[in-house]
C-alpha cells in the first residue's frame, strides 16, 4: 500500500477550496519540488512523490504550492518537529532525512564547482540538527484584527509573519520563549512600531535586540526589564543604525558574550555587532577541520583572510610561529585583538582592512606559507587576484556560498594550486543555506 500522508495544518490555516495534484520530479537546492516542466512547485514535497497542494504564489512565471497531502510518499519522507515547517521560512527540509539534505547540498555545490573535482571528498560535518541556532532576526507585527502580536520568521514567499508557538532550529531558551514575548509586546505602547527583533547568543548568554520606530515610554521600559529579569536575558533598544543600539537590561553596560573552542583551550569574545557562526557546535567542528587540513608546523606563518573575532586565528596560533588576520570590520578586529589578549595569545596579529581594495596592504604578507580565506558570499575573488600566492602551500577555503567558492576555485587552480580535498558543512540543517571547505596545495611539478 502507497503511503499517505495528510498535512492537517494547511486545511486550517488556508482554507482555499482549489488543489492541484502534482508530480514531483525534482528538489531544488531552493527546498522546492517541481514538475517536469519547472511551472509548478511545491513546498514540502520530494522527488517521485505525487501530492496535493494549495496554490499560494506566483513568481517569475511559476506557481507555487504548499502541499497539504502526500499521495505517494518518498521513502526520505520523515515527519517535521514544527507544525509551521509547509508555510514558515524559516527552514524548507524538516520533512526529509539529514542524509537527503546533505545529498543534496552537496550536489549542489558540484554543481558550483563545475568540471572541477577535488582528489577526495571529506565526510560531512555534521552535529546537531534542532535546537542549534544562536542567531537570528524575528519579524514582528501586531495584527490589528487577532489584536495580538506575532513574532517569528516571515513566510515562505510573502511579506507575512509566521504564527508560530515556538521554533525547534532555535536555540530551546529562545524557541521556549516566543510566545512570552509575543504577550510582551502586546502589552507595550508602540507594539504597532516594533517591526524586528534581534536574537544573539553565545554558550550561555541570550540577547535581545528591539527595533524600535518611535520612542519608548517609561512603563515600557519597565515591562522590557522585567521581561529580561524573568527569563534572564540581556535586552537591547535599537532606534536607528546599529550605533544607536544601548542597553537597557541589566544596566551593567556589558555587551558581549562569549563562546568557547574547548579543543585549543580558547574563549572567545564578541558584541551583538560581530559576525559569529550561528551553530556554535558545528563551527567547533569546523574549526577542528581548517586546523588539522593547514597541516601546521611550528615554523609556519599563516596568513586568516577575513578573521572576523579571531575564530580560526587564534586556534591556528597554538601551533605556529604567527598568524596574521585582516579584516574589514574594525569593531571585529578589535574584539580579535581582545580575544588574542584573553587566551595570553601573543603571535598573533590583526589588522583592519578592506580585502577587496586595489591599495590593500597587510602586514607580514611576504613571509605567509598557508593561508585561510572565510569570506563572506560575494566571494573572494579580488583578492585572491591581488594577492602574492607563490610561497603559498597549502590554502583552505571556507565558503557560504556555493556560486562564488566554486568561481574562487577556478581562479586559484589557474594560479598553481590542485584541489585536493573538498567537503559540505552542516551549519544550517533544515534550511537552504550551505556551507562547504576547500583544501588547496601548491602544485610544485
Amino acid at each position: 500500500m502507497v503511503p499517505c500522508f495528510q498535512i492537517g495544518v494547511i486545511s486550517v490555516l488556508y482554507n482555499e477550496p482549489k488543489r492541484i495534484d502534482l508530480r514531483v520530479v525534482s528538489v531544488e537546492i531552493d527546498g522546492c519540488g517541481y514538475s517536469e516542466d519547472k511551472l509548478y512547485g511545491a513546498f514540502g514535497s520530494l522527488e517521485g512523490e505525487l501530492i496535493r497542494g494549495v496554490p499560494f504564489a506566483r513568481k517569475k512565471r511559476k506557481r507555487f504550492l504548499r502541499t497539504s497531502e502526500v499521495l505517494e510518499a518518498s521513502l526520505d519522507r520523515t515527519e517535521p518537529l514544527c507544525v509551521a515547517s509547509s508555510f514558515c521560512g524559516g527552514c524548507s527540509f524538516q520533512h526529509t532525512t539529514s542524509k537527503y539534505q546533505i545529498e543534496l547540498k552537496t550536489r549542489y555545490v558540484r554543481e558550483c564547482m563545475s568540471s572541477l573535482e577535488p582528489t577526495e571528498w571529506l565526510p560531512p560535518i555534521v552535529s546537531n540538527n534542532y535546537f542549534y541556532r544562536t542567531k537570528a532576526r524575528f519579524g514582528v507585527k501586531y495584527v490589528e484584527k487577532k489584536e495580538r502580536v506575532l513574532v517569528g520568521f516571515r513566510e515562505k514567499l510573502k511579506p507575512y509573519i509566521s504564527d508560530i508557538d515556538s521554533c525547534p532550529i532555535m536555540i530551546e531558551r529562545v524557541s521556549n520563549v516566543i510566545v512570552p514575548l509575543s504577550r510582551l509586546i502586546e502589552k507595550l505602547s508602540i507594539r504597532r512600531s516594533l517591526p524586528q527583533i534581534e536574537v544573539v547568543s553565545g554558550d550561555d548568554d541570550v540577547a535581545l535586540i528591539f527595533r524600535h520606530l518611535e520612542p519608548l515610554t517609561k512603563e515600557d521600559l519597565k515591562i522590557l526589564s522585567s521581561f529580561g529579569k524573568e527569563f534572564d536575558l540581556h535586552l537591547f533598544l535599537q532606534s536607528g543604525g546599529v550605533d544607536t543600539t544601548r542597553k537597557i537590561f541589566p544596566k551593567d553596560g556589558i555587551d558581549y558574550f562569549f563562546y568557547d573552542l574547548p579543543e585549543f583551550s580558547i574563549k572567545l569574545r564578541f558584541s551583538i555587532k560581530d559576525f559569529t557562526q550561528v551553530n556554535l557546535n558545528i563551527n567547533r567542528l569546523l574549526v577542528s577541520s581548517v586546523v588539522s587540513l593547514l597541516d601546521l608546523q611550528p615554523s609556519d606563518k599563516v596568513l586568516d583572510a577575513f578573521c572576523g573575532i579571531g575564530n580560526f586565528s587564534l586556534a591556528i596560533a597554538r601551533f605556529v610561529s604567527c598568524v596574521y588576520g585582516a579584516e574589514y570590520a574594525k569593531s571585529s578586529v578589535r574584539s580579535a585583538e581582545m580575544n588574542a589578549s584573553l587566551n595570553k595569545i601573543e603571535n598573533a596579529v590583526f589588522q583592519a582592512c578592506d580585502l577587496d581594495s586595489d591599495e590593500v596592504c597587510i602586514g607580514g604578507i611576504a613571509e605567509v606559507n598557508k593561508l585561510v580565506l572565510d569570506p563572506p558570499r560575494n566571494g573572494a575573488a579580488r583578492f585572491i587576484e591581488r594577492m602574492p600566492l607563490e610561497k603559498i602551500e597549502r590554502i583552505v577555503y571556507v565558503s557560504c556560498n556555493p556560486v562564488t567558492f566554486g568561481e574562487d576555485l577556478k581562479i586559484l587552480l589557474e594560479k598553481g594550486f590542485e584541489l585536493k580535498a573538498a567537503r559540505v558543512i552542516d551549519m544550517f540543517p533544515h534550511t537552504t543555506h550551505i556551507e562547504s571547505l576547500a583544501l588547496l596545495v601548491r602544485n610544485n611539478g
